[in-house]
């Protein structure tokens, strides 16, 4: 059976430690870059989009695991043998799972503001069915697609977020990520990636901010019934973009994780 193509990904700085970025659900390499950017003196930073995501190959076939599987083919290709691992939200959930499978290939692991827990998928159901009603072969510019957009998402940050899936080929729009598949799967994709037995003792830090309900104290427990060593920071003054947000706090607690580690 043929493997899937390489994950496209955006790469800053070249030389040392590599360090690997993933985003959340409807995101993309883009997301990260202003992280990156700060981080490429002292590593080579990996901005990756996941499959269905941003200039990956779409496939019919969408699951945590196999996104983790994606993220292995690419490390094995640019040979990165021992990397620091950070994802937000469903990467986030793409790196616990990689972690528990793979984790002679990490060096530690970040987690943003995402828990090993199951998520009820009616959260994303309304806006990926809201992007479907859109009826591309009649979409005319990006300021019609925000209008038709803004009474079922009326926060407008969060649209023009979700519009930086809408792009324009020749005559026409087109989503760059794979909304149709994403919705199918997005039952799995909400859920737990680990199961029981699953384990990552290595150095994990989960990052959450204070304003979300993704991630809450109360999932410190199954936090650490997985990830037995891990750590959990708090940004009080973040919601679930947590990187974005307060990208200098997490900039903070990420160099403070790292540089108690051993090199």
């Amino acid at each position: 059976m043929k493997s899937p193509p390489l994950l496209h990904s955006e790469i800053h700085g070249d030389g040392g430690s590599p360090f690997v970025l993933m985003h959340g659900l409807l995101g993309s390499s883009r997301n990260w870059r202003s992280v990156a950017k700060e981080m490429d003196k002292g590593f080579q930073v990996h901005s990756l989009d996941l499959r269905n995501h941003g200039n990956s190959f779409h496939d019919q076939q969408t699951s945590i695991l196999e996104m983790s599987n994606d993220l292995l083919r690419y490390a094995d290709h640019h040979n990165l043998q021992k990397i620091i691992l950070c994802g937000h939200s469903l990467g986030g959930k793409v790196a616990m799972r990689f972690a528990c499978d793979y984790p002679d290939r990490l060096h530690s692991l970040v987690v943003a503001d995402i828990a090993p827990r199951d998520y009820p998928r009616e959260h994303h159901t309304p806006t990926l069915d809201a992007l479907l009603s859109i009826n591309l072969r009649e979409l005319s510019s990006r300021k019609q697609a925000d209008e038709q957009l803004s009474e079922p998402i009326p926060n407008w940050a969060f649209r023009q977020f979700l519009l930086t899936n809408l792009v324009q080929h020749e005559d026409a729009f087109i989503w760059r990520a794979n909304i149709p598949i994403l919705r199918e799967s997005i039952g799995q994709l909400s859920s737990n990636p680990l199961q029981k037995s699953d384990r990552f003792h290595g150095p994990t830090l989960f990052i959450r901010g204070g304003k979300s309900g993704y991630l809450r104290s109360e999932h410190k427990p199954e936090i650490l019934e997985f990830f037995p060593s891990a750590q959990v920071d708090v940004l009080p003054k973040a919601g679930h973009d947590v990187h974005v947000e307060d990208r200098a706090g997490f900039l903070a607690s990420l160099s403070q994780f790292l540089s108690s580690l051993p090199v």
